[in-house]
């Protein structure tokens, strides 16, 4: 989701440093302290999931709540959003480990909210980027029943706050001129019958990872990077762009941009099979 100005959020975010939400002092709250810990110690920006300041009207969200069953507060799961946090948090540690260790501070990327029912503009959103306070949040809640769609959105959101703070100058027209001619985004115009020419189970349009990357130029580079983030998809996309041109050039775009916006991501880094 496209990031948007809010200077008030800065200065409350931050000045509480690491702020974690009063609760147990056993179980997953325990836990969920070691894992934001961890989390401050190697990138070294604030992780938050409870006591934020006022936010502008445009966005929304609720905070974490320390209650457990049968209590105030009870999480529409019917279990306590400590436990929802802790089990996302699992997840999210284990992807953003992926990065290099000043992957946000070097660009000045200064904290990471940690939310329920997000919306930017009355949208749902599963995460976003505030560039005025320079602050990403996420929703551990959207996609809950589906692990493998949380990992790859962690990655797909981080991308677009790649792409705010250090986008390449006309790379939307660079890479809008790969796709066929005649192609537009947000126009899907071939029945989903028709099968892709050259990899039957890839989309049916040629130099797309996803359907949803169809949607626009900024969703299709987001969906290759988290593809790519993730070491089963990357060898399903990489295999697919031996037969796929376009494909070919827009992953290895992709792969130029990450080193351009963090030098410890150049082909090396894509080499490791534990990203």
């Amino acid at each position: 989701m496209p990031g948007f100005c809010c200077l008030l959020v800065l200065t409350g975010f931050l000045a509480a440093g690491p702020a974690f939400a009063q609760g147990p002092a056993e179980g997953p709250a325990s836990q969920i302290s070691a894992r934001i810990e961890r989390l401050q110690a190697r990138y070294q920006i604030s992780f938050k999931y409870a006591d934020f300041p006022k936010m502008p009207d445009i966005l929304k969200f609720k905070e974490i709540s320390a209650a457990e069953e049968g209590q105030r507060g009870l999480s529409p799961l019917g279990f306590g959003e400590y436990r929802l946090l802790d089990e996302y948090l699992a997840l999210f540690e284990e992807e953003i480990s992926k990065y290099p260790a000043g992957f946000f501070k070097d660009q000045d990327v200064r904290g990471i909210g940690f939310v329920r029912a997000l919306f930017f503009k009355g949208k749902s959103a599963q995460g976003l980027y505030n560039h005025g306070a320079r602050v990403m949040f996420f929703d551990i809640s959207r996609f809950r029943r589906n692990k493998a769609q949380q990992r790859h959105s962690i990655h797909h959101e981080i991308f677009h706050m790649m792409m705010e703070k250090k986008g390449y100058p006309l790379f939307y027209e660079q890479w809008a001129a790969l796709n066929t001619p005649g192609f537009v985004y947000g126009k899907q115009s071939k029945p989903l019958t028709e099968v892709n020419p050259y990899n039957t189970t890839a989309p049916n349009q040629l130099g797309f990872v996803s359907y949803y990357a169809m949607e626009s130029a900024a969703e299709d580079q987001a969906e290759v990077f988290a593809c790519l983030m993730q070491e089963k998809h990357r060898k399903i996309i990489e295999g697919w762009a031996l037969k796929d041109e376009a494909m070919a050039k827009k992953v290895q775009m992709i792969k130029d941009f990450a080193q351009y916006y963090h030098p410890e991501m150049g082909e090396k880094y894509w080499r490791t099979d534990n990203r």
